[in-house]
């Protein structure tokens, strides 16, 4: 019996609007030894939003000093935890997805120092049209948006364009998911 594949916890980095969730879901759903990570957030469930567990402010303090989140972080005035519970299946030879958060990314590095990062990046022009498709924000908030996004560079980070059709980037996200990291073995 071989031993099992070393498994990858993979952090997915990109605005609002990216794609982030719908390509994670595309590869879950075509390798079954990928598993998406579900983060906890003390907000209500909203149905056109991500998949998340929802959990009062007071929870979330409880279940971060109780030393249940691997990472955690601060953004848009939320708070935002994983769950330690990923490590098991990372160990296993798995690989876990998470939507991760830039600002929180040297912090995460720290805490494990062989995250696998991927950012998926769109142009200006498509991000602009899905963020109005979906129907969450004015326009003006749109517009607010769009000028705050920040460019990030990060030397180990790769790159999945989701420009054009889904099916396209989950193809492409599969195919850099199983070559191995740069720098690694």
């Amino acid at each position: 019996m071989t031993a099992p594949s070393p498994g990858q916890l993979v952090c997915v980095l990109g605005p609002s609007g990216a794609g982030k969730d719908a390509l994670m879901r595309g590869v879950a759903a075509a390798m079954p030894q990928v598993h998406l990570a579900r983060r906890l957030l003390p907000r209500p469930a909203h149905k056109d939003s991500e998949d998340y567990d929802s959990v009062t402010d007071t929870d979330f303090a409880a279940l971060q000093q109780a030393g249940h989140f691997l990472f955690h972080w601060q953004a848009h005035g939320f708070s935002y935890g994983v769950p330690a519970s990923v490590l098991p299946r990372v160990e296993l030879g798995d690989t876990v997805l998470f939507n991760g958060s830039r600002a929180a990314l040297p912090a995460m590095r720290q805490i494990y120092p062989d995250l696998r990062v991927f950012v998926i990046d769109v142009s200006p022009d498509v991000l602009a049209e899905r963020l109005h498709k979906r129907g969450r924000e004015t326009a003006c908030e749109i517009t607010k948006r769009l000028e705050r996004q920040v460019d990030f560079t990060d030397e180990t980070a790769e790159i999945i364009n989701n420009d054009g059709e889904l099916a396209t980037s989950v193809a492409s996200f599969i195919t850099s998911l199983q070559r191995p990291e740069e720098g690694g073995e």
